[in-house]
Order: C-alpha cells, then sequence, then structure tokens
C-alpha cells in the first residue's frame, strides 16, 4: 500500500512541473529558431546587395550585356567567376 501512495505522489509531482517543463522547451525552441532566421537574414540581404550592386555595374560599364545583366550578376553572387575579357557573354 505504501507504494501505491509514493506512486501518486510522483504522479502528481510529474503533473504539477510538466506544463512549465514543456513551456521552458517551447521558449528554448523559439528563441534557437529566431536565432537562426536571423542568420539567414542577414545572408539574404548581402546577397541582395551584391545583385544589385552587380547588376548596376553590368548596366553602367558593360551594356552589351544588358539582356544577361541579371543572370550574371546572379551567377557573381552565388561564387561563380567575375565576367572577364575571355568569358563575357555575346
Amino acid at each position: 500500500m505504501g507504494s501505491s501512495g509514493n506512486q501518486r505522489d510522483v504522479r502528481e509531482m510529474v503533473n504539477a512541473h510538466l506544463f512549465p517543463v514543456l513551456g521552458l522547451v517551447g521558449t528554448v525552441c523559439a528563441v534557437s529558431a529566431a536565432i537562426s532566421l536571423a542568420s539567414i537574414g542577414g545572408q539574404a540581404a548581402r546577397w541582395n546587395r551584391c545583385y544589385d550592386t552587380g547588376v548596376t555595374y553590368l548596366l553602367e560599364s558593360r551594356p552589351q550585356l544588358k539582356q544577361h545583366a541579371n543572370a550574371i550578376a546572379a551567377n557573381f553572387c552565388n561564387g561563380g567567376a567575375p565576367v572577364g575579357k575571355k568569358s563575357g557573354a555575346s
């Protein structure tokens, strides 16, 4: 009989602490996701600056590449080689 009362005490303790513990776990997960999204947002902002600068540069300095400027800028910002004298689109 003593063991049944002990099990009830343990069950009551688990029930009493379950909601706050799950709340804490959920909060930690939400903060972790927010931190991850912040770094992704920073990378996206840098890529957008690179792309905008690349398109502007290509349109001003190489007007003959106007129809390819978007693709060339995206390629460069994704780590591709810059357009040189021999590798430029015609």
